[in-house]
C-alpha cells in the first residue's frame, strides 16, 4: 500500500458486511472494526428494551467516536495500515462523516464499498446461527417489517473511490474477488 486505507463496507443487515470484511482482513490484511464490536461490548451485560434501542445505539456511537479519537492519535506512523469498518447505512442517512474525517486525519484513502442485496435474499440470509450468536437480526418476520422502512437504501456517495456491488446473486468468492480487484487500485 502506498498510503493508509480506511475501507468502509456498508449495507443493510444481512448484506454480508462482516463476512466480506473478515475475508479482506484474512486475505489482504488489515484491522477489522466491525460495527457490532462497539455494541457487543454492552450486549450481554446490559438489558436494552426495544423502545430504548435508538438511545442505546446513540450512546454506543459515543464510544465509537472516542475509539476513533484514540486511534487517530496513536495510529502506527511507520507503516501503512488498512482499517476495515462495517456499518449499516439506512434510507436517508449519509456516509459517516467521522470516518471520512478519520481518513483525512491519518492521510488515508477513503474507500466506501456498498453491498446491495434484494429483499428476498436479505430475508434468506438473516436466518442463520451465526447471526443469532452475534445478536443480530435473525427473525425473518421482524426483519421483513423493518425492511419496509429501510428499502431502498437511498445513500449515494460522490466518492470516486466508491464501489457499489449488487451481491444478490454473487457467491462470497465472487464478491470478495470484485472487492479485492477494487482495492488493488489503491495498493
Amino acid at each position: 500500500m502506498k498510503r493508509n486505507q480506511a475501507v468502509l463496507i456498508y449495507g443493510l443487515p444481512a448484506s454480508g458486511k462482516y463476512t466480506v470484511a473478515k475475508r479482506i482482513q484474512e486475505k489482504c490484511g488489515g484491522v477489522l472494526l466491525d460495527n457490532h464490536y462497539f455494541y457487543d461490548w454492552f450486549l450481554g451485560i446490559t438489558d436494552v428494551p426495544d423502545e430504548d434501542w435508538s438511545e442505546f445505539v446513540g450512546l454506543s456511537n459515543i464510544v465509537r467516536n472516542d475509539f476513533l479519537n484514540v486511534l487517530r492519535r496513536f495510529y502506527p506512523r511507520k507503516q501503512h495500515v488498512r482499517y476495515i469498518f462495517t456499518s449499516v447505512i439506512l434510507r436517508g442517512e449519509k456516509l459517516p462523516a467521522r470516518l471520512q474525517k478519520f481518513a483525512r486525519d491519518i492521510d488515508a484513502d477513503f474507500i466506501p464499498i456498498e453491498l446491495n442485496v434484494c429483499k428476498e435474499e436479505l430475508l434468506e440470509r438473516c436466518d442463520t446461527e451465526l447471526r443469532r450468536k452475534r445478536n443480530k437480526i435473525s427473525n425473518k418476520k421482524t426483519y421483513a417489517d423493518m425492511l419496509t422502512e429501510w428499502i431502498p437504501n437511498a445513500f449515494h456517495s460522490r466518492s470516486t473511490n466508491k464501489l457499489v456491488l449488487d451481491t444478490s446473486n454473487l457467491s462470497s468468492d465472487e464478491t470478495f474477488a470484485a472487492i479485492k480487484k477494487h482495492l488493488k487500485k489503491f495498493d
